[in-house]
């Protein structure tokens, strides 16, 4: 359009200047009249401009054109680019084309390096997670085969006789319980048998092996109820001790936890007189062996040898025969046996007051 207004000016101006000289010269054909050059001047100016405004033109066409191919492609030959000031500005826009597409370039490098480097400590959890697993895992089948290699070393008759073993540590518990409640009335409850009687007094509950009976549900859940007995047995001795050693307790509640102890022993007997029966079955056999068990605190006096007698020691409120009649172990013995099994009960707290061999107290009492 710029094109086509501007021929049509310039075509405008020379005519008008035409009918200017023409009717010039048909006034006066013998006047002559000086031609204007500032109007010759302002049209070879115009024509000049629209040379050098259309050459300007097809430059930046050319320019335009060069740039899209070049922005498309990236191949153009330098040669092909001109070298006045508008190639220059060609080669600018090129390198910063460039540049634009190297900072995206570097972005997504830097963006694959994150993403590998989460990749690799993803990668060290899991490894980490995995190797624990097969430690854990290790260590389970480890357990699993020290289990299996215990079940083989403690069968099951293994655990009977070891329960017949809980039954004589039950009865000198209660030697040694009476004992010390004996003694606190010696000295008016104004002080306390030594702590290490009373830990003496606790179930080794590693002579339960409850795997053993693995498989065998009815089994093991009368073997886990005398487990859970004997463990709190030893909790209520810890209880007990406590409250003993207390200076500002009461001596009747000193005493209810005598009762406790004592009760406790006499419960523990039956608890696994009755399981052996039901595990085991109720036969003569498995009797004879709880008592054999028995007569060995029984006979000849447990803890007499060397013993050495101090006065007032045979003093004591003797356990009667109607309060043994009472326990568990009618469930062994007959009711003639037990006036026996009292009068050995009463010779062994007898013996239990005394001082050993080396000239110490055998339950040994600490003043407050």
């Amino acid at each position: 359009m710029k094109r086509i207004f501007f021929i049509i000016l310039l075509a405008s101006v020379s005519i008008i200047m035409w009918a200017q000289n023409n009717k010039s010269t048909q006034q006066s054909a013998s006047h002559i009249v000086p031609v204007d050059t500032t109007n010759k001047a302002i049209l070879r100016q115009l024509i000049e401009i629209h040379i050098l405004q259309e050459a300007e033109r097809a430059e930046r066409d050319s320019i335009r054109k060069l740039y899209y191919n070049n922005a498309s492609q990236h191949n153009t030959d330098s040669a092909a680019v001109p070298s006045n000031e508008y190639g220059a500005m060609l080669r600018v826009a090129d390198n910063t084309s460039f540049n634009g597409r190297a900072k995206v370039a570097w972005w997504v490098a830097i963006l694959a390096l994150i993403v590998s480097a989460i990749s690799m400590i993803y990668a060290k959890i899991t490894y980490d997670a995995q190797k624990k697993t097969e430690i854990n895992t290790k260590k389970a089948e480890e357990n699993t085969k020290k289990a299996e290699e215990n079940t083989k070393r403690v069968s099951q008759d293994a655990q009977r006789k070891l329960l017949n073993e809980l039954l004589r540590h039950l009865y000198r518990n209660y030697v040694i319980t009476y004992t010390m409640r004996t003694k606190m009335k010696d000295i008016s409850y104004k002080g306390y048998p030594s702590e290490e009687h009373f830990e003496k007094l606790k179930i080794p509950m590693e002579n339960i092996h409850l795997d053993v009976f693995y498989g065998e549900d009815e089994k093991f859940q009368l073997m886990h109820v005398l487990y859970l007995n004997l463990r709190n047995y030893n909790e209520e001795v810890d209880v007990a001790l406590k409250h003993i050693i207390d200076p500002n307790l009461k001596r009747r509640t000193k005493d209810e936890d005598f009762d406790t102890l004592e009760f406790k022993v006499s419960y523990l007997t039956g608890r696994i007189i009755d399981t052996i029966s039901k595990v085991w079955g109720d036969s003569p056999q498995f009797k004879n062996e709880m008592r054999e068990a028995m007569q060995l605190s029984l006979a000849g006096g447990t803890n007499a040898t060397d013993n050495i007698d101090v006065p007032k020691s045979e003093k004591f409120t003797k356990l009667g025969l109607d309060a043994l009649k009472n326990t568990k172990y009618k469930l062994l013995y007959s009711e003639d046996e037990l006036k026996t099994v009292c009068e050995i009960f009463n010779n062994d707290v007898h013996e239990e007051r005394k001082k050993n061999a080396r000239g110490a107290w055998k339950v040994r009492m600490i003043k407050y």
